[in-house]
């Protein structure tokens, strides 16, 4: 029988990745493996993950976070590298093109109707239905998957994404908007006014709320499973999975198997990897 898991945030963390694959009893001819973005960078070993993830591309399902999308970035020249940038050996590994084409490949979002969930990186945007969302997600990973995609990569870096919906000037902006949300989201106001900074301004940090609160009081379906946000941590809902438990902070690094009629969640302890504050 197939068994179908779903896991948080690796970024490059290859042993615990490894040790919670053994946990599970992972088996690459038969199962399915989601994973919810941030697989490589801060952790030590981003070229060993993403190795083992292409061999297993066929079983494997992925979406892309913001550690992806600048790895891709790093690799295309359109960024410098970050103080906390841990990827080096994965830029510099003779396999990196093949690995790099086949990781921008991948898309935002990842729907499974016959499993009922939904898999994005960090958030879907309050006000969007999952029909809405996937066409959202659509434009940028058409511009993503493009032969133009550097000069897309590019206009990203080029300016802060707007905070609200509304606020988008012409289709760039809409692109570092929609990118935004889908990678990088944690707190929203009710207006739709997201803080792309880790916490809230304080002067209006009592108009915020987790971006997953507004999304299922606005919309009545729709299950959803994510990463991207260590300090809130494993979070189990009846219409959400949340699985980035700071593995590259010391913490865990949190699966769960998605094809039961209950999400049965597994974890393994990490080693700290990055500091909190680095970058």
């Amino acid at each position: 029988m197939t068994a179908i898991y779903a896991m948080g945030d690796l970024q490059g963390c290859y042993a615990p990745f490894s040790a919670l694959l053994e946990q599970i009893g992972f088996a690459p001819q038969t199962d399915r493996l989601w994973l919810a973005g941030d697989l490589v960078n801060r952790g030590p070993d981003s070229h060993a993950v993403i190795n083992q993830l292409y061999t297993w591309r066929g079983r494997v399902q992925i979406v892309l976070g913001n550690h992806d999308l600048y790895a891709l970035a790093r690799w295309a020249g359109v960024t410098p590298a970050k103080k906390s940038d841990t990827l080096a050996p994965l830029l510099a590994d003779p396999q990196t093109d093949e690995w790099m084409e086949w990781l921008r490949s991948n898309p935002l979002l990842h729907t499974d109707l016959q499993l009922g969930w939904t898999m994005v990186h960090a958030a879907i945007h309050p006000d969007w239905d999952m029909a809405t969302a996937r066409g959202h997600a659509d434009a940028v990973e058409d511009a993503l998957h493009d032969r133009h995609w550097r000069r897309f990569m590019k206009s990203l870096w080029a300016a802060p994404a707007p905070n609200r919906w509304q606020d988008c000037r012409n289709e760039e902006d809409a692109q570092r908007f929609r990118v935004a949300v889908f990678t990088r989201a944690r707190y929203v106001t009710a207006k739709g006014f997201f803080s792309w900074p880790n916490t809230p301004p304080k002067d209006t940090a009592h108009e915020f709320a987790p971006w997953h609160q507004r999304f299922f009081e606005r919309q009545t379906s729709g299950a959803i499973i994510c990463g991207h946000w260590a300090t809130q941590g494993l979070l189990v809902q009846p219409r959400m999975l949340a699985l980035d438990s700071g593995c590259v902070w010391g913490r865990q690094l949190s699966a769960a198997r998605i094809d039961g009629i209950e999400p049965v969640i597994y974890q393994t302890s990490c080693p700290m990897f990055a500091q909190p504050g680095n970058g």
